[in-house]
């Protein structure tokens, strides 16, 4: 029952989060965002459905390597979704969608794979289904107090600066795929927090989700953290400057 807690905790959470971040957002609305979520499990799915031959690709780093352009698809996607939010454009509709479309493949897929093959060499008794239970339950009731809390700010800047640290978590665990098929090397560790919170405990992995806590993090992954959080603001800054400046210069009717 507890791996199943921690299976959604880990897996769906993420989205749940997601969808309440958004949601906090200025105009948008579950309507606008739905299809992200069907694109997202409809895409997971097909990822699924041939993991065996794109395991294969680059060597047996495939699988690692397609999570790598989706997220910074993802964090392309962010940073289209903070200019556009600032600037008051219809298009951040858009990004939004594909934001979370590129989030839930990401999380759908390691749900799939784990939960499949974890719900197949088991029996599934009444604790597996209680755990998944509470791991929905779990989910639904941190993603109402997220929107809660993050709603209840009055400036557009706070919340989407809520948003970049979330997806900043996201989309900084590229230096962990990267690893793993050995394109960089984050064996040096800035600080070791685990005797405070461990990674693989109940809180850690709350944290974790929510704005990306390592407790051994690397040098490589506080800066693509960093680099997460800052450039989807600097864009936005960068364009609304830009979209003012214009406006300033289009002669008068």
């Amino acid at each position: 029952m507890i791996n199943s807690v921690i299976l959604f905790i880990r897996d769906t959470l993420p989205i749940f989060l997601l969808v309440s971040l958004l949601l906090s957002q200025s105009g948008i609305r579950l309507l606008h965002i739905a299809p992200g979520i069907l694109i997202g499990l409809a895409f997971a799915g097909g990822w699924y459905a041939n993991l065996s031959f794109l395991s294969t690709i680059a060597a047996g780093a495939g699988l690692e390597l397609i999570k790598v352009v989706i997220l910074v698809f993802g964090l392309a996607m962010m940073c289209l979704f903070s200019k556009d939010m600032i600037n008051q454009n219809r298009r951040a509709y858009l990004w939004a969608t594909l934001l979370l479309a590129a989030i839930t493949i990401v999380n759908a897929i390691h749900f799939l794979i784990y939960s499949i093959a974890y719900w197949s060499n088991e029996q599934a008794d009444m604790s597996l289904i209680a755990g998944s239970i509470i791991g929905l339950g779990i989910s639904l009731s941190v993603s109402i107090l997220l929107h809660a809390i993050v709603n209840s700010v009055s400036y557009l800047l706070p919340k989407l600066i809520f948003l970049c640290v979330f997806c900043a978590g996201q989309f900084a665990s590229i230096t962990a795929l990267l690893e793993q098929v050995d394109f960089i090397d984050v064996t040096t560790t800035l600080w070791d927090s685990s005797s405070w919170i461990a990674d693989d405990s109940e809180y850690g992995h709350l944290l974790n989700v929510l704005f990306g806590y390592e407790a051994t993090p690397s040098t490589a992954y506080l800066a693509a953290y960093l680099i997460a959080v800052l450039l989807p603001i600097f864009s936005a800054f960068v364009f609304r400057k830009a979209n003012n400046t214009k406006q300033h210069e289009a002669p008068s009717l």
